[in-house]
């Protein structure tokens, strides 16, 4: 269970299969687990993003995972990346077109966490070490424990496997006990210190939100929230970005920070109306901001609305004359304002 330094990137649309692959992932101490639900958005992470090895599902809704392979394979600076495809009744003809395309494993599904385990520590030449059998028999016997509410005996355990190894995955399940137990300083002890060796451990500081509530420290859970946002956010994890910044909400709702990240995640899940109501919620609690108003124009021009595409740009002018990229896109809009503007526009990233 030792941490690995490789990232993976998921791909996959069904977000039951995602959360699958990276708890496997996270048993094998691989922490470092970006998603993506179709080969676009896959795209732009691994340009974007260190990502050290890919696990593609075979369909997907706007490419398939063998179409990614290539195109990973055709980029001069990924082309070396491992990856893996994940399908389901694939011919041979099939198979040995992904052999030719360069990809280095096929795994069928369902997927088995042994053979998935086994063929990903192939991959990566990684043996397995003895003390990872060890820390997987105590950590299923804590985890037992904790399913049994016998909190004191899994305790035991976690404390032992941190003898072991210091694993961000532990202090989580101490910190959840000790919430259990009404201990409250004390788990927020112990998901701090899960955060600290996992920085982008976006449950850990949902929980630590929960206590902070419970106190009535509105401000530190809002803050939490915000950071837990924000990771689901960079991961692709948009569903998730959306409940814990509603949550975030419902504890100060003039917080213009999660109006305008809110309109994030609603321009990327193609909700353009619920973008827009939030980014003019935003601008209600702080108009003079650049970026709000140059983030409302490209949701306008989302739906084709140039004429407010324009406004808003304008606006984000007025307050920053310097804006580069708002500048650029009015004046390629007013350029086009004779003929229909192009709603791709908007998507540029």
């Amino acid at each position: 269970m030792a941490e690995r330094d490789s990232s993976f990137l998921i791909v996959e649309p069904d977000s039951n299969h995602r959360r699958t692959m990276a708890l496997y992932l996270r048993e094998m101490g691989f922490l470092d687990v970006l998603q993506a639900e179709n080969g676009t958005d896959a795209w732009y992470m691994l340009k974007n993003y260190d990502i050290d090895a890919v696990i593609s599902a075979w369909t997907l809704p706007d490419m398939s995972g063998l179409v990614l392979l290539r195109i990973v394979r055709a980029d001069s600076a990924l082309a070396g990346r491992p990856f893996v495809l994940v399908g389901e009744g694939l011919n041979k003809s099939q198979v040995i077109e992904a052999g030719e395309a360069g990809v280095n494993e096929i795994l069928t599904r369902p997927l088995v966490r042994e053979r998935f385990s086994g063929r990903i520590r192939m991959l990566f030449g990684v043996q397995e070490d003895p003390k990872d059998k060890e820390f997987q028999s105590v950590y299923n016997r804590g985890m037992e424990f904790m399913k049994q509410a016998r909190f004191d005996e899994a305790l035991d355990s976690f404390r032992r496997l941190l003898s072991i190894y210091e694993s961000a995955e532990v202090y989580y399940n101490m910190g959840y006990i000790r919430t259990a137990q009404g201990r409250y300083e004390e788990a927020l002890l112990a998901f701090r210190r899960a955060t600290q060796i996992n920085r982008a451990y976006a449950m850990a500081y949902q929980r630590m939100a929960e206590i902070f509530s419970k106190l009535g420290r509105r401000d530190e859970a809002q803050e939490c929230l915000s950071q837990a946002a924000e990771i689901y956010l960079e991961k692709q994890m948009d569903d998730e970005a959306e409940a814990t910044l509603l949550e975030a909400l419902s504890l100060n709702p003039n917080t213009i920070n999660v109006y305008n990240t809110l309109g994030i995640v609603y321009r990327r899940k193609k909700k353009y109306q619920e973008a827009i109501r939030y980014y003019r919620k935003a601008l209600r609690v702080t108009p003079k901001d650049e970026n709000i108003h140059f983030n409302l124009a490209r949701v306008y021009l989302s739906v084709d609305n140039a004429r407010e595409a324009m406004r808003s740009l304008r606006m984000s002018l007025d307050i920053n004359p310097q804006f580069k990229e708002a500048a650029r896109l009015l004046t390629e809009l007013e350029t086009r304002a004779g003929g229909p503007v192009s709603s791709h526009l908007a998507e540029e990233d």
